[in-house]
C-alpha cells in the first residue's frame, strides 16, 4: 500500500467529520447555558395581627380572641412561574378554610386571614401547600382569651 493510499485513509474520515464536528461545538458555544429550573421557595411566614406596608404586623403565637381575627403571612422567591398555593387553617386538627391564593414571578408576597367564632378557642395552625398538595410550611398558633 502506498504512503499516499494510507494518509488518504487516515485523513478522509477526517475531513468528513470536522465540519460536523466544528458546527456541534459552534451550537453548544453559542447556545444559552441550560438554566437549573428554578424552584417555589417559601422565605417567610408568620401569624398576625394585621398587614401594614405589605409586612406583617404584630406578629405572635398567642392571640386574645378579642381581635377577632389572625392573618397568616407568607413571601416567596423565587416564583419561577405563575403559580397557586393554598393556606389551610386547621382548628383542633380540623380543617376549617381552604384559601387559594395566587402567585406571579419573580417574586411574591400575600395572605389570608380568618375570623373567630365563639367555640374557636383553643390551637390552631395553617399549612402553606402548592397546588400538588406538597406542605411548603406550617405556622402553629393559639386563641385564648
Amino acid at each position: 500500500m502506498s504512503v499516499r493510499y494510507r494518509q488518504l485513509i487516515f485523513f478522509l474520515p477526517l475531513i468528513i467529520l470536522v465540519p460536523f464536528l466544528s458546527q456541534a461545538f459552534a451550537q453548544k458555544k453559542d447556545s444559552p447555558p441550560e438554566a437549573t429550573p428554578r424552584k417555589l421557595t417559601l422565605v417567610q411566614a408568620a401569624m398576625c395581627e394585621g398587614i401594614q406596608d405589605n409586612s406583617p404586623k404584630n406578629q405572635a403565637i398567642v392571640f386574645p380572641f378579642t381581635i377577632g381575627r389572625v392573618h397568616c403571612f407568607s413571601t416567596f422567591d423565587p416564583v419561577p412561574a405563575k403559580t397557586v398555593i393554598y393556606h389551610k387553617w386547621y382548628f383542633r386538627d380540623k380543617l376549617r378554610a381552604r384559601v387559594k391564593l395566587s402567585l406571579k414571578t419573580p417574586r411574591w408576597a400575600t395572605f389570608s386571614r380568618i375570623r373567630f367564632r365563639d367555640e374557636e378557642k383553643g390551637p390552631w395552625r395553617v399549612e402553606i401547600t402548592d397546588e400538588e398538595e406538597n406542605i411548603l410550611g406550617i405556622l402553629r398558633f393559639s386563641v385564648t382569651d
